[in-house]
Protein backbone atom coordinates (compact mmCIF):
# COMPACT_ATOMS: atom_id res chain seq x y z
CA UNK A 1 0.00 0.00 0.00
CA UNK A 2 1.65 3.29 -0.92
CA UNK A 3 2.25 6.08 1.90
CA UNK A 4 -0.83 8.83 0.29
CA UNK A 5 -3.39 5.76 0.41
CA UNK A 6 -2.06 4.81 3.90
CA UNK A 7 -2.40 8.47 5.12
CA UNK A 8 -5.81 8.57 3.88
CA UNK A 9 -6.93 5.27 5.77
CA UNK A 10 -5.54 6.45 8.81
CA UNK A 11 -6.92 10.49 8.57
CA UNK A 12 -10.09 7.91 7.86
CA UNK A 13 -10.00 6.09 10.88
CA UNK A 14 -9.27 8.97 13.29
CA UNK A 15 -12.20 10.93 11.97
CA UNK A 16 -14.52 7.87 12.22
CA UNK A 17 -12.95 7.13 15.38
CA UNK A 18 -13.50 10.30 16.93
CA UNK A 19 -16.69 11.01 15.64
CA UNK A 20 -17.72 7.70 17.28
CA UNK A 21 -18.94 8.20 20.36
CA UNK A 22 -20.63 12.11 19.58
CA UNK A 23 -23.88 10.79 17.82
CA UNK A 24 -24.12 8.98 20.98
CA UNK A 25 -23.08 11.84 23.23
CA UNK A 26 -25.78 14.37 21.36
CA UNK A 27 -28.79 11.96 21.29
CA UNK A 28 -28.08 11.67 25.35
CA UNK A 29 -27.72 15.33 25.75
CA UNK A 30 -30.70 16.08 23.38
CA UNK A 31 -33.36 13.32 24.80
CA UNK A 32 -31.74 12.53 28.27
CA UNK A 33 -32.91 8.84 27.31
CA UNK A 34 -30.41 6.39 28.62
CA UNK A 35 -32.01 3.05 27.89
CA UNK A 36 -30.08 0.78 26.65
CA UNK A 37 -26.75 2.68 26.92
CA UNK A 38 -24.38 1.55 29.49
CA UNK A 39 -22.12 3.73 31.70
CA UNK A 40 -19.69 0.49 31.99
CA UNK A 41 -19.21 0.33 28.49
CA UNK A 42 -19.03 4.83 28.17
CA UNK A 43 -15.87 4.40 31.08
CA UNK A 44 -14.20 1.56 29.75
CA UNK A 45 -14.26 3.48 26.21
CA UNK A 46 -12.43 6.89 27.98
CA UNK A 47 -10.04 4.07 29.75
CA UNK A 48 -9.18 2.30 26.27
CA UNK A 49 -8.89 5.00 24.75
CA UNK A 50 -6.29 6.64 27.24
CA UNK A 51 -4.06 3.50 26.53
CA UNK A 52 -5.06 3.55 23.05
CA UNK A 53 -2.95 7.50 22.80
CA UNK A 54 0.05 5.84 24.92
CA UNK A 55 0.87 2.86 23.29
CA UNK A 56 0.50 5.27 20.01
CA UNK A 57 3.07 7.44 21.66
CA UNK A 58 5.16 4.75 23.28
CA UNK A 59 5.43 2.49 19.42
CA UNK A 60 5.77 6.08 17.66
CA UNK A 61 2.60 5.59 15.92
CA UNK A 62 1.43 9.09 16.30
CA UNK A 63 -1.45 8.58 13.92
CA UNK A 64 -3.10 6.84 16.69
CA UNK A 65 -3.15 9.74 19.23
CA UNK A 66 -5.67 12.40 17.85
CA UNK A 67 -8.25 9.61 17.72
CA UNK A 68 -7.36 8.77 21.60
CA UNK A 69 -7.88 12.67 22.64
CA UNK A 70 -11.08 12.66 21.26
CA UNK A 71 -12.11 9.88 22.42
CA UNK A 72 -11.70 9.92 25.65
CA UNK A 73 -13.95 13.55 25.81
CA UNK A 74 -16.36 12.09 24.39
CA UNK A 75 -17.07 9.18 26.41
CA UNK A 76 -16.76 11.14 29.05
CA UNK A 77 -19.28 13.17 27.82
CA UNK A 78 -21.27 9.82 28.00
CA UNK A 79 -20.58 8.92 31.16
CA UNK A 80 -21.17 11.70 32.47
CA UNK A 81 -24.91 12.10 31.06
CA UNK A 82 -25.75 8.49 31.80
CA UNK A 83 -25.17 9.10 35.31
CA UNK A 84 -26.97 12.15 35.70
CA UNK A 85 -29.74 11.22 33.53
CA UNK A 86 -30.13 7.91 34.12
CA UNK A 87 -32.93 7.09 36.60
CA UNK A 88 -30.77 4.35 38.02
CA UNK A 89 -29.07 6.22 40.75
CA UNK A 90 -24.97 7.20 40.45
CA UNK A 91 -24.66 5.77 43.24
CA UNK A 92 -25.73 2.23 41.81
CA UNK A 93 -24.57 2.39 38.13
CA UNK A 94 -21.08 4.36 39.12
CA UNK A 95 -19.35 1.38 41.63
CA UNK A 96 -19.74 -0.79 39.05
CA UNK A 97 -18.02 1.11 35.62
CA UNK A 98 -15.06 1.83 37.95
CA UNK A 99 -14.71 -1.10 39.18
CA UNK A 100 -14.31 -2.10 35.30
CA UNK A 101 -11.97 0.69 34.55
CA UNK A 102 -9.87 0.16 37.38
CA UNK A 103 -9.42 -3.55 36.07
CA UNK A 104 -9.03 -2.24 32.64
CA UNK A 105 -6.45 0.50 33.72
CA UNK A 106 -4.00 -2.28 34.87
CA UNK A 107 -4.31 -4.98 32.18
CA UNK A 108 -2.24 -2.99 29.65
CA UNK A 109 0.54 -1.99 32.60
CA UNK A 110 0.96 -5.81 33.54
CA UNK A 111 0.71 -6.65 29.52
CA UNK A 112 3.77 -4.03 28.80
CA UNK A 113 5.63 -5.13 31.64
CA UNK A 114 5.77 -8.60 31.20
CA UNK A 115 5.47 -8.58 27.04
CA UNK A 116 6.48 -4.91 25.68
CA UNK A 117 4.84 -2.73 23.88
CA UNK A 118 3.54 -5.54 20.79
CA UNK A 119 1.60 -7.77 23.89
CA UNK A 120 0.42 -4.13 25.14
CA UNK A 121 -1.05 -3.75 21.80
CA UNK A 122 -2.31 -7.45 21.72
CA UNK A 123 -4.17 -6.96 25.05
CA UNK A 124 -5.76 -3.35 24.04
CA UNK A 125 -6.95 -4.94 20.82
CA UNK A 126 -8.38 -7.71 22.95
CA UNK A 127 -9.43 -5.33 25.69
CA UNK A 128 -11.69 -3.37 22.38
CA UNK A 129 -13.87 -6.23 22.40
CA UNK A 130 -14.17 -5.73 26.78
CA UNK A 131 -14.66 -2.03 25.74
CA UNK A 132 -17.85 -2.86 23.83
CA UNK A 133 -18.96 -5.92 25.81
CA UNK A 134 -21.21 -4.10 28.52
CA UNK A 135 -22.83 -2.14 25.32
CA UNK A 136 -23.47 -5.34 23.62
CA UNK A 137 -25.54 -6.59 27.08
CA UNK A 138 -26.95 -3.37 27.44
CA UNK A 139 -28.27 -3.46 24.04
CA UNK A 140 -29.71 -6.95 24.48
CA UNK A 141 -30.94 -7.22 27.90
CA UNK A 142 -33.16 -4.23 27.37
CA UNK A 143 -36.60 -4.48 25.70
CA UNK A 144 -36.52 -0.64 24.31
CA UNK A 145 -33.33 0.48 22.41
CA UNK A 146 -34.71 3.65 21.97
CA UNK A 147 -31.59 5.29 23.89
CA UNK A 148 -29.08 3.61 21.51
CA UNK A 149 -27.72 5.59 18.45
CA UNK A 150 -27.24 3.36 15.21
CA UNK A 151 -25.17 5.96 13.79
CA UNK A 152 -22.89 5.17 16.41
CA UNK A 153 -22.43 1.68 16.03
CA UNK A 154 -21.99 1.66 12.16
CA UNK A 155 -19.28 4.11 12.34
CA UNK A 156 -17.43 1.65 15.31
CA UNK A 157 -17.51 -0.86 12.55
CA UNK A 158 -15.89 1.22 9.96
CA UNK A 159 -13.32 2.25 12.05
CA UNK A 160 -12.50 -0.99 13.18
CA UNK A 161 -12.18 -1.88 9.68
CA UNK A 162 -10.12 0.75 8.38
CA UNK A 163 -7.88 0.46 11.53
CA UNK A 164 -7.34 -3.16 10.29
CA UNK A 165 -6.17 -1.99 7.12
CA UNK A 166 -3.91 0.63 8.41
CA UNK A 167 -2.60 -2.43 11.36
CA UNK A 168 -2.49 -4.99 8.52
CA UNK A 169 -0.12 -2.13 6.02
CA UNK A 170 2.13 -1.51 9.03
CA UNK A 171 2.41 -5.06 10.87
CA UNK A 172 0.39 -4.34 13.87
CA UNK A 173 -0.89 -6.85 15.73
CA UNK A 174 -2.45 -5.01 17.92
CA UNK A 175 -4.56 -2.58 15.75
CA UNK A 176 -5.09 -6.14 13.97
CA UNK A 177 -6.92 -7.10 16.64
CA UNK A 178 -8.92 -3.94 17.91
CA UNK A 179 -10.29 -5.11 14.10
CA UNK A 180 -11.42 -8.56 14.54
CA UNK A 181 -13.10 -7.50 18.03
CA UNK A 182 -14.58 -4.18 16.60
CA UNK A 183 -15.78 -5.63 14.12
CA UNK A 184 -17.51 -8.35 15.79
CA UNK A 185 -19.04 -6.55 18.79
CA UNK A 186 -20.77 -3.53 16.73
CA UNK A 187 -21.77 -6.13 14.00
CA UNK A 188 -23.80 -7.38 17.41
CA UNK A 189 -24.77 -4.27 18.49
CA UNK A 190 -26.14 -3.40 14.77
CA UNK A 191 -28.10 -6.92 14.60
CA UNK A 192 -30.02 -6.18 17.03
CA UNK A 193 -30.93 -1.78 16.63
Amino acid sequence: MDMTTLTLVVIAANVLGASMAVPQARKLLRTRRTDGVSVTWAAISATVNAWWGIYGIGVNDFGIVPVSVVSVASYLVITVGVVRFSPVTARQSLPPALAAVAAVSTVPVIALLLGGWVTAGITLGALYGVQLFPAVVAVYRTIDVSGVSLATWAIAFAEAALWGVYGFAGADIGLLTLAGTGMVMSSLVLARL
